[in-house]
């Protein structure tokens, strides 16, 4: 079966999805949205996958390959052969993921958390290392949990993940792979994406974060926040040591996320403790 997949560049319901990198590369349970629709359409019997309406073309190729992951052959509208040869496909529209036909991706910032909920259960059975650790508590390979932190389901932790001292996770929340949540940090109903740090004592709640953007999934307002401290890339954490072992505290900020002095911390990749 030949599928032609048409993938939205921008969608005015979400712009802030699409801010950083295209928006079907937004990140969902552990890959990107193109994925999961790829590994969906793979399921349902395509063999050639023509995907149209992405820009820039070489970051996507790079994500996707020729689709070998999947057992496809993927072709880009751009390099693609003459229309004639795709004339028989199934057009595909991505506004929801295939495994998802009803639940709509792009209608607003809380249907695409809504997907990945929804979608939460199945993905996690699929992939390799990830284990459930309690009803609807799912946790990557090379993941890290202090033993008292309190995770609560439905959540999905990521690979390679660290999850401090008396850290909160849950209910409804997605950690992304290479993510650093420090001692005392609270995420309720909220996604953090790959390799972003939330700093200790630092509450998130109806929110998306990644890097030093964050997004209220209700109201859409985004905030680019400076503090490091509070949130920003895992790759910055060798600068924030010295700080971070030092007497610095913060003032008590609520805009969507409130935070409390931070505690001492170990880099990223050491051993939770005790």
């Amino acid at each position: 079966m030949n599928v032609i997949l048409q993938c939205p560049v921008e969608v005015s319901a979400v712009p802030a999805l699409a801010n950083q990198r295209p928006l079907v590369l937004v990140p969902f349970l552990g890959q990107t949205v193109l994925e999961h629709a790829l590994a969906g359409l793979a399921a349902e019997g395509a063999k050639r996958v023509r995907i149209e309406g992405t820009e820039p073309v070489e970051e996507i190729r790079q994500v996707v390959g020729q689709g070998e992951a999947w057992g496809i052959k993927i072709v880009f509208s751009q390099d693609a052969p003459p229309a004639g040869e795709w004339s028989d496909a199934r057009v595909v529209k991505l506004n929801a993921l295939p495994q998802l036909p009803q639940q709509p991706l792009w209608g607003s910032y809380r249907d695409w958390y809504a997907a990945q909920l929804a979608l939460l259960p199945v993905v996690a059975a699929q992939r390799v290392g990830m284990r459930e650790v309690a009803p609807g508590v799912f946790v990557g390979h090379r993941t890290q949990v202090a033993g008292d932190a309190t995770l609560i389901g439905p959540c999905w932790i990521g690979a390679n993940v660290f999850i401090g001292p008396k850290a909160t996770v849950g209910p409804g929340s997605i950690i992304e792979d290479g993510s650093y949540i420090d001692g005392g940090a609270e995420i309720v109903g909220s996604v953090v994406g790959p390799q972003t740090y939330v700093g200790a004592f630092t509450e998130l709640r109806d929110s998306f974060a990644w890097g030093n953007r964050l997004l209220h999934l209700g109201t859409g307002s985004l905030t680019e926040v400076t503090d490091c401290f509070l949130l920003g890339p895992v790759q910055s954490e060798s600068k924030l040591v010295d700080g971070l072992r030092s007497a610095v505290r913060f003032l008590g900020r609520q805009l969507p996320f409130k935070s409390s002095p931070p505690a001492p911390r170990p880099m990223p990749g050491t051993q939770s403790p005790s």
